[in-house]
């Protein structure tokens, strides 16, 4: 049964849902081109999806959360709606993605579609004031697959914080869905020019293919501390805002029946039935680094991205184990020296692992005698390179265990 309903606003309709244990889809339409959906279940948030750029909302949070598994599900528009919450129910039932990298992602997607709603609310009071946002309920097509859910006061309620904090920033006209470019370089190094880190930084993030969300995510800055610097170089002419590039419904150009056969020899290879020379032809080979010094992982992530190979760090050792249970990389650099557990002791641990018996273990290490050597080879270790890091071993390492070409 479908009902329409026009309020007041975003809040009412949601109050209202609370109050009832109802079970539906309500559909918000601003236009015929920007529409919203969310999901409820007994009363409780699940889901949200739509909007002006869901395909880049979507990808930005799955890569973010859950950056081994990227490539398991081909970018389409059906992945935005109630798709990606099955898809990611999928993740969590095969083990694929643990129950905490999940939520995050569904509580970060609840986050961003309500605070778009309220920024549009907002501008729509200003611009049209007669206009209204269009809520039409289907009772019928409700989830029936449940693994989150949010009270729905609480999570508006951080999202109207967040919505006032971006108010007392004066940041009101500015969606954190536009994305900046630098116009002015010159005089972008002019400004920076004793601060030449920051100059460095901006040039390589500011592309114009990341949004402000996404600045801020590799940044780990507040948003709208982030958004405040980039409007200031705007305002003097230096950047300016342009639209998202959406990503493609398929970006292998593929059919799909290849995209689910593509997707199936993936998940393989998180459950270890797959040989390397089964992999499909643009699967990007996931690199872990188990190191707790944080400028050798950031040394190491430029070495091994800049090869075309996705990195995953892992600085805690301690989470080293658990992590290996999720997630299969197709090859561990592993630190020698390191608190609470050393690399001999943990290479060892990850052997006993069944999954990861035949992972590629390569040591990093300042020292390099024949003992240490040895030893390595005894606990499982297959390689040993010395520190510093630099690009040539890394690479020839890649090399040798098939992760890049020679």
């Amino acid at each position: 049964m479908l009902e329409q309903k026009n309020s007041s606003s975003l809040a009412s309709q949601l109050y209202q849902l609370q109050s009832g244990l109802i079970r539906c889809r309500l559909d918000i339409e601003a236009s015929r081109e920007l529409k919203w959906s969310l999901y409820f279940y007994l009363g409780r948030l699940m889901w949200a999806g739509g909007g002006a750029y869901p395909l880049e909302r979507w990808h930005r949070l799955l890569n973010h959360y859950c950056p081994e598994i990227t490539q398991l599900e081909a970018i389409n528009p059906e992945t935005s709606q109630f798709k990606g919450y099955l898809f990611l129910a999928s993740l969590l039932k095969q083990e694929i993605a643990t129950r905490y990298q999940i939520t995050a992602l569904v509580k970060d997607t609840l986050n961003e579609v309500l605070f778009d709603i309220l920024q549009y609310e907002h501008q729509l009071k200003d611009e049209q004031p007669n206009h209204q946002l269009s809520f039409t309920y289907d009772n019928k097509d409700y989830p029936k697959t449940v693994f989150t859910l949010a009270r729905i006061d609480q999570t508006l309620t951080e999202t109207t914080q967040q919505w006032q904090l971006w108010q007392q920033k004066q940041l009101t006209p500015y969606s954190p869905n536009l994305v900046p470019i630098i116009q002015k370089p010159k005089r972008l190094r002019q400004n920076l020019e004793n601060s030449k880190d920051e100059y460095r930084m901006l040039t390589k993030f500011v592309d114009g293919k990341r949004t402000l969300r996404s600045l801020a995510l590799e940044l780990r800055q507040p948003l709208p501390n982030l958004t405040l610097s980039v409007v200031r170089y705007v305002n003097s002419g230096i950047m300016s805002f342009v639209e998202v590039q959406q990503p493609q419904k398929n970006e292998s150009g593929t059919d799909a029946e290849d995209t689910r056969e593509k997707s199936r020899k993936i998940q393989l290879l998180f459950t270890g039935n797959l040989e390397p020379s089964q992999f499909p032809e643009d699967y990007t080979p996931l690199v872990m680094c188990i190191d707790d010094s944080p400028t050798v992982c950031t040394q190491m992530k430029q070495i091994i991205t800049s090869e075309g190979c996705r990195f995953l760090e892992i600085q805690d050792p301690i989470t080293a184990i658990p992590n290996l249970l999720k997630i299969q990389p197709d090859l561990i650099f592993l630190d020698l020296v390191m608190p609470v557990v050393n690399g001999y002791e943990l290479c060892a641990q990850i052997r006993r692992i069944s999954k990861a018996q035949n992972i590629p273990i390569v040591i990093l290490t300042g020292k390099d005698g024949l003992i240490d050597r040895v030893r390595t080879k005894i606990v499982g270790a297959n390689d040993f390179i010395s520190k510093p890091v630099i690009q040539e071993r890394v690479s020839s390492v890649l090399r040798k265990y098939a992760l890049i070409k020679p």
